[in-house]
This record gives C-alpha cells, structure tokens and sequence, in this order.
C-alpha cells in the first residue's frame, strides 16, 4: 500500500474517530437509568450525525483530487451529499445501527459489573476501543469509496472518451477465493468502457467500493481505478462528442 493510501486512512480514522466521540460525548448520560439507556441512545444518534460524518471524509478526501479538474461553480459538498442520500444510503444506516449497538453493549457490560454511570461515562468518551475496529473498518472502507468516486466525477470533466482500468493491492490481504467469492486480486489490469461497470464476483460494481455493490466486495478493499484516454485506430485520443 503506498503512503498516500495510507495518510488518506489515517484522515479517514481520525474523522471517524472524532465524530464518534463527539456524538457519544452528545448523549446525556446523567438521565441514564438501567431499563432506559437502550431508547437514551437510540433518539441521541441520529443518521443526520452519521452523514455529516460521511460528506467530511468525503470532502476531505475526494476534493483534492477532484479540484484537479473542477469546473467553476461546481460545489463539491453538495455533490457529495446528493450522492450519498442515492446511492450510500444503506451503508449510512448500517453504520448508523453498528454505532449504536457499540454504545449500548459498552453501557449494558457496565451494568452488569455494576459499574457507575459516571464510569460507564467516562469509559465511552474518554477510551475508545470499544469502537476502534468499527472505526478502522469504515476508514478503510470510505477512503476507497471516497477516493475512487472522486476518480469517477474528474474523468466526467475530460474532453476526451475514456476507458477504467481496476488496480488492486498486490499482497496477500487481498481477497481471493477461496477464503472470497470476490476475486479482486485477478481483477488487476481489467478495463472496461468509461461509462462500463467491471463485474466481479458475480456482479455488476462500477468501481472499487460502489455502495451499492454487496458488502463482501466492498468492505475493507483497497483497489483503485485509474482513467486512459481511449485512442482511434491510429493512436490519437478521441474527443467527446458535445451535444
């Protein structure tokens, strides 16, 4: 993994990383009782948190790249955000749930060990290991699919017909059956048409970390696509056609 993949996961955590804490650090734990802490939780997480959470890794990471090729008057964050309500809708609520089931397993261990609410407190908001791997996964996750979208809407600025090529990470993380269905590891090198999706798996996914691809294609990958310009019979690039 190059070490921009791997500055770009670190960002990535540590947004998760300070949007969980600030959400846990939200909820009123002094109302806290044993028979109400599970619906406490539940109305004090909202999925707004959970995609505000989401534009920022988005943002912070895919701007960059896409800012390359920008058009004025473009606003990222609101392509971003419109993206996200179409097509990342069920990993928001996914990921919504898993925070606040993480948060209620920490609150009911603590009962049960007959722990005080200001420890139970002070355990949520002041450690973190009992979301550190959760956060992990969605950084890695999000960063593929922030970085790579951000691929797909620069290339949409070229004046030239494009093809995608999938490249993947190159060691033995990635997955391949037979521990995997989804053979990412022989997908390296493939190329398909621009507007093409690469089928992997037994699916259609338009890039490496599509929300709507099924979990076991998506979580944890690390693969990239990169665009080519696409050439006429002679070697020359082929402009669009406008219309």
């Amino acid at each position: 993994m190059d070490k921009l993949r791997q500055r770009q996961e670190i960002t990535a955590y540590r947004i998760v990383r300070r949007n969980v804490l600030k959400i846990t650090n939200g909820i009123p734990f002094n109302n806290m009782g044993k028979y109400t802490f599970e619906a406490l939780v539940s109305s004090n997480v909202t999925i707004s948190q959970i995609k505000e959470m989401f534009i920022e890794i988005y943002t912070t990471l895919g701007k960059p790249q896409y800012k390359r090729s920008q058009k004025d008057g473009i606003d990222f964050e609101m392509i971003i955000s419109q993206w996200l309500n179409d097509s990342a809708g069920l990993r928001i609520v996914s990921v919504h749930q898993t925070l606040i089931d993480s948060i209620v397993q920490v609150i009911a261990k603590g009962y049960e060990d007959n722990i005080s609410v200001a420890d139970i407190t002070r355990n949520l908001q002041r450690k973190f290991g009992w979301y550190k791997y959760q956060a992990l996964r969605i950084a890695r996750t999000e960063t593929t699919t922030a970085t790579n979208y951000a691929t797909v809407l620069a290339s949409q600025n070229s004046e030239y017909q494009m093809v995608k090529k999938w490249i993947s990470v190159q060691d033995a993380r990635t997955r391949r059956p037979p521990h995997s269905i989804y053979d990412h590891l022989d997908m390296n090198g493939q190329i398909v048409d621009e507007f093409s999706p690469f089928f992997v798996g037994g699916e259609n996914i338009e890039f490496p970390g599509d929300p709507k691809a099924k979990a076991g294609n998506v979580i944890n990958c690390r693969c990239k696509i990169v665009y080519l310009l696409k050439e006429d019979a002679d070697g020359l690039p082929i402009r669009k056609i406008k219309k």
